[in-house]
This record gives structure tokens, sequence and C-alpha cells, in this order.
């Protein structure tokens, strides 16, 4: 007779993963520049708009906090 053994995952294992694959993410997002993440809150925020309208106040609303420079204006275009 041969004894075999098998490994369970228990409840503590998968709580060290997770906290393992969350402290990854935490450093990737520490690693990002600040302009990066900045963008990525914009494009999230921009992302929760309703309709059409909702979409261009948010716009408005996001050029108003971070106003450009006038010289800069013509260049997103």
């Amino acid at each position: 007779m041969s004894t075999a053994f098998t490994y369970h995952t228990t409840q503590n294992s998968n709580i060290v993963g997770t906290l393992v694959h969350a402290a990854k993410r935490v450093g990737a997002w520490l690693n990002q520049s600040s302009d990066r993440r900045e963008r990525a809150y914009e494009e999230a925020y921009l992302a929760e708009s309703t309709d059409r309208y909702d979409l261009e106040y948010r716009m408005r609303e996001l050029a108003r906090a971070n106003p450009q420079p006038s010289w800069m204006s013509g260049l997103s275009r």
C-alpha cells in the first residue's frame, strides 16, 4: 500500500496570497509617475460620465482645475 499525501489550500494561504498580490499592486502604483497617476484618475473620472452632456461638463471641470498656458491651447487638438 502506498500513502499519497495531498496538500489542501487553507484559508491562511489564501490570505497570504491576497496580501502578497495587494502589496505588489501598491508597489506598482507607487512606481508610477505622478503624471501617469493623475492621467489615470482623470480618465476614470471621465469614464463615469452618464451621457454626452455629463462628459462635456466633466471635461470643462477638469480644464478649469488644471489650466494650461495660452500658448499650449492649440497643441492638444
